[in-house]
């Protein structure tokens, strides 16, 4: 599958806001999964040119506003080639040792709820069965559910809820692997859903779990399957808060106003973008 995507991020300030900075994690790398055949960040019409390799081995960029700005707008956009490898991640150089992500955050640590849940999932087959019973019981018992919860929901009041959306059920998963002991960790990106318009898509979540013999695996409990064709990877962390793609700080400042806008959509495989061949 091509997919082109335009991500569309804005901050209005109430007032001219000082000391503006911000940590940007929107360049998605190419893999066994995925290939990026063009992609461009920029901030406030500007591109974001200077990138590096963080501890996870994903791409990351510092901006910073040159004096008291009133609005920043941050577009990521691009075309990626994806295939379905059903959900396994290749190692990449650099990639940080599995077990950093065995590590409790308070967005994704397991309670004695989680953690008996997890047992629930505890296969004689291994940790792979495991894993793929932990993900279709989260699927099936996590109910998806929009405006229950926020960006500050831990797992555990999110499992007490029983509903949540694609934060929250990574979020359950993670907890409850990690109280198995395996190392699990939080991935932001992108969904191409065909039964959705272009223009109402939204950023995706799930996590990937480290299975020896076979490395990183994608377990998206929203869909209740590995990450397939229509999933193109963006950042990894320890949780939601850690992988975020965009965090911002100001010094100085009034009440802001967050706007999103993501346009998703699948492109002709043949290379041709859909303007072309109307032209």
């Amino acid at each position: 599958m091509r997919i082109s995507i335009r991500h569309e991020t804005r901050y209005d300030y109430a007032e001219p806001a000082g000391g503006v900075v911000m940590r940007l994690r929107l360049k998605p790398a190419s893999s066994n999964a995925q290939t990026v055949e063009r992609w461009s960040v920029s901030v406030n019409g500007k591109p974001v040119e200077r990138w590096i390799l963080n501890g996870y081995g994903d791409a990351e960029a510092v901006w910073r506003a040159g004096s008291r700005i009133e609005a920043v707008t941050i577009v990521a956009e691009g075309d990626v080639r994806t295939v379905d490898a059903a959900g396994i991640l290749r190692p990449t150089d650099g990639a940080p040792r599995p077990a950093l992500f065995l590590r409790h955050t308070p967005l994704a640590e397991a309670d004695e709820a989680i953690g008996a849940f997890a047992e629930r999932a505890r296969s004689p087959n291994g940790p792979l069965a495991s894993l793929h019973l932990l993900k279709d019981l989260v699927h099936d018992e996590i109910v998806y559910r929009a405006g229950v919860t926020s960006m500050e929901t831990t797992a555990a009041d999110a499992f007490a809820l029983k509903a949540g959306v694609c934060q929250d059920q990574s979020q359950i998963f993670i907890a409850a692997a990690r109280s198995l002991g395996i190392p699990a960790r939080y991935v932001t990106g992108y969904l191409q859903d065909p039964e959705r318009p272009d223009d109402e898509h939204q950023g995706h979540a799930w996590a990937e779990a480290f299975v020896d013999g076979l490395g990183w695996i994608g377990f998206d409990c929203t869909l209740g399957r590995c990450p397939m064709d229509g999933h193109v990877r963006l950042a990894c962390g320890l949780d939601a808060a850690d992988a975020a793609p965009i965090r911002g700080v100001m010094l100085l400042g009034a009440e802001t106003q967050l706007s999103h806008d993501v346009q998703i959509e699948a492109l002709p495989l043949d290379g041709t973008s859909q303007a072309q061949t109307q032209q």
